[in-house]
Formats: structure tokens, sequence, C-alpha cells
């Protein structure tokens, strides 16, 4: 069930939802259209009050990329007999997930804080930096000082992509700039 990144699915790496992948889960959970709705509806509030409860970050983005992750199994021939324990287990492990992510966030701001303003250290940092952001292709320097520093709706638009692609694309790009600037700052 750990399905976090689909590598052939694009420049974002992340899946996106398509209309047969959401047509499989319609029908697994109801064969009348109608009534499917409903139950998908049931189901995306249940599992926001899931990640509520258990101080998720964005239970309702939480929630889609479930639902999401679920369609993917249904449209890959996975047999699911009970969709919404199945949808339960997706969301236990991307709970796991965010914790190793916000644990990660957590680690990466220690160290950035332990460096003193105006110290060699921090002369040293922001040189490393500089390094590592011309080290970067062209589209991903653009990319990332447009997102930290403008009206990130507009750029996704620009860019065709959705809000959740956009994040995800400058997140694996600071991610590149942070693992780049550790490993040349480290003696």
């Amino acid at each position: 069930m750990a399905d976090s990144v689909d590598e052939s699915s694009g420049a974002a790496g992340r899946w996106e939802l398509s209309r047969e992948a959401l047509d499989f889960l319609l029908h697994a959970l109801d064969a009348d259209r109608n009534a499917a709705a409903g139950r998908y509806e049931e189901l995306r509030r249940k599992l926001i009050d899931f990640y509520t409860w258990r101080n998720g970050e964005s239970p309702e983005e939480l929630a889609d990329e479930t639902l999401n992750r679920l369609a993917r199994r249904l449209l890959q021939g996975e047999p699911v007999e009970k969709i919404e324990r199945y949808a339960l287990g997706i969301a236990r492990l991307l709970l796991k997930e965010a914790a190793r992510r916000r644990e990660q966030r957590r680690m990466a701001l220690r160290e950035i804080s332990s460096v003193r303003p105006g110290s060699a250290e921090a002369s040293e940092t922001f040189d490393a930096f500089e390094r590592c952001l011309e080290a970067l292709p062209e589209a991903s320097r653009t990319l990332i000082a447009r997102y930290y520093s403008g009206d990130r709706v507009s750029l996704a638009g620009e860019l065709g992509l959705s809000m959740t692609a956009l994040r995800t694309r400058a997140l694996r790009i600071r991610k590149r700039l942070y693992e780049c600037v550790i490993g040349r700052h480290k003696p």
C-alpha cells in the first residue's frame, strides 16, 4: 500500500486523479452513480474528520490524497472488499508520511537556527546557498524565486499546474537546495 509517488506521473512526480480512476472509485462505492457520489462525499467527510482528530496538517488535502490513492489502487486492479477500511489504511500511512516530513522540517529548522547571523558560519552557509542556487537549472531557479515572492495562483496557472503540483515542485526544489547547502557546508 506504500505508493507515495508514481515515477511515471510527470514532472511533479505526484499521481493525479484521472477521470477513469474516479469512475473506478465511484463504481466501487456503488453501481448507482448518484448513490456513489453520496458515498464518496460521506467517505471524504469521514477522512477529513479522521485527519482532524489526529491533528493532520491540511485535513482536506490529506483526505483528497487518500481518495486519489484509493482510486489509483482500484484502477490498477487491486481487489478491495471493504472500501472504507482500505481508505482508513491509506490514511494511516499518510499520517506516518506527514509525521516524517514534519520531523524533517523540524530538524532542518534546528540546523538553520543554530547558525548565528553575522558569524563566519552564517556567511559560509549563505555562500553555499548562493552556489547551490546557481547550480540549479534556470527553470528551477525561476520557479522557486517566483513561488516564494509572488502570487502562487497565477504561477500555477501560467505553468498549467494545480496548486498541489506547484507546491510539490517547490518543495522538491527546496529539498535539493537544502541537501546541496548542507552537503557543501559540512566540514
